[in-house]
Formats: structure tokens, sequence, C-alpha cells
């Protein structure tokens, strides 16, 4: 597929070369930036040749674009190192594209490291357990700098609120301190992605249950009496879960009545509105 995809690329350079080829080189490596680096010979070395050169001839989309579709064909064959190869590059060569950092993450930390847990090659379960470990920290590092290049986007810190909260927790086992520090680093993440303006209902409500798991109950009830108000005034929010945990909070921290949020005669929250 390589070497179609070069030939495509050299019949595409044939009729748009309207200036030197080397002229174009050398534009391009003035101008383009891959996380805040040039194209430098470690990253031509991991592309190969031929695609390189349809990079530094301008092409940075389109040679992200094939690297990727080229993961759906490692992914059909669970080859995962290499899929994970190419992640990394997609992600060097458009590191502002919020889909190849969220879709990528998903696949280190979900895909590839069950695989890794489930390797047959593996000497026994815990070397599994530990290979699993591994990838999830490469996916924490992953988002990490998908967020250092894009962070006024809520999706990649709810992306990596989500891997601490069904994967780092997990891999805590019966370690509860483990599995706290774990929590409050997802209600961490929850919380700064709940405050775009843009982020839907459901990563506020993720924030308040990772603010209890990490310890913070009466935090946790402050933050579902913040959302509650804004359930009225938010598409696709649900004002009944916000009113159940509420209600269950105000009883565990035995709320005295006067400072519970205000009734109605039937007993259920008034509407703040």
């Amino acid at each position: 597929m390589g070497h179609k995809f070069l030939a495509i690329l050299v019949l595409v350079l044939a009729a748009v070369a309207f200036s030197p080829l080397e002229n174009r080189i050398r534009i391009e490596r003035e101008r383009l930036k891959y996380g805040g680096a040039h194209v430098a010979l470690p990253l031509r070395e991991k592309l190969g040749q031929g695609t390189a050169v349809a990079l530094l001839a301008g092409f940075r989309g389109v040679t992200a674009d094939f690297l990727w579709i080229q993961n759906a064909f490692y992914f059909e064959r669970g080859e995962w190192v290499p899929m994970y190869l190419n992640l990394e590059l997609v992600t060097t060569l458009q590191p502002l594209s919020t889909p190849f950092w969220d879709q990528g993450a998903w696949h280190i930390g979900w895909n590839i490291a069950y695989s890794a847990r489930k390797d047959p090659k593996n000497a026994n379960e815990a070397q599994g357990i530990l290979r699993e470990r591994e990838w999830h920290q490469k996916a924490r590092d992953f988002l990490l700098r998908g967020i250092q290049n894009i962070p006024n986007d809520w999706d990649l810190y709810f992306c990596l609120a989500w891997l601490y909260d069904s994967k780092f927790v997990s891999d805590c086992a019966g370690d509860a301190e483990c599995r706290r520090a774990a929590y409050c680093e997802a209600a961490e993440y929850f919380h700064r992605a709940a405050e775009f303006p843009d982020a839907p209902p459901h990563v506020g409500r993720e924030c308040a249950r990772a603010m209890e798991n990490c310890g913070g109950v009466r935090e946790a009830y402050e933050y579902w009496k913040f959302l509650w108000p804004k359930a009225f005034k938010t598409p696709h929010q649900i004002p009944s879960i916000i009113e159940r945990e509420i209600k269950r909070l105000e009883v565990e921290l035995a709320i005295p009545p006067a400072e519970r949020v205000p009734r109605k005669p039937d007993g259920s929250l008034r509407d703040p509105s």
C-alpha cells in the first residue's frame, strides 16, 4: 500500500510542482512545525523515505490521513506496536486534531492494553497485568501531550479523567489509597472539562461522583447543589439524577433540615427557577 500511495503522490506532485521541489521543501521546513519541532531525521526515518518525501512536499494532512487509515489494517490484524507507532506519528504531524488524540488514546488504553494483558507470550498472569498497566500509562502520557497541544477543548480533559476513573482505579486492585488517588486525578480532570461552556451535562455528573470517591463527600454534595439550578437550563441534563444524589448526600452528611435544598410539599426538590 505504501508504494501505491507514493506513486499517486508522485503523479500529483508532477501536476502541482509550479516551483522547484527543492524550494518547496525549504519553504515547508520553515513553515511546518510538529509540536514545536522541525521535521528532523528521526521523524523521517520513522515515516520511511517515500512518505517523508510526500510530507516535505507539503502533504502533511494527506500523510497523517494515510497513516490513520493504515491503522485500520493494523487494528484488524492485531498488530498493536505498529499501530501505536503510527498513532504517535499521526499526532506529531497533526497535533491540533482532537479526534486523533481522543481515538488514539482509546486504542492505546483499551485495545492495546487489553491485548498486552491477554498475550499468550506472557510468562504468567502477573506479567500480563504489568504490561497492561504500562500501556495505561502510555495512554495517559499520550493524552497529556494532547492537552498541551489543545488546551482549550473539554474533550481531552474528559478522556484523561475517564482513563483514570476506569483504568487506573482498576489497576490499583485492593489498594484503597491508590484507588483514592486515581479517583482524585479523575475528579480534577472531570472538573476541568466541565468548566468549558460546551461540555455536555454528563461531564459534571461524572465530576461529582469522582469527587465523592476521592473522599470529598461534602465537596461532592456542594457540586451537586451547584448543578441543580443548571439542570433546568441545560439541554439533555437529567434533573432526577441530581435530585437523587442531593437527597442521598443530605442524609449521609446529616445536613440539618433548615440547611437542605428547599422542598415542595410532596418532598421533591423545589425548582430553583
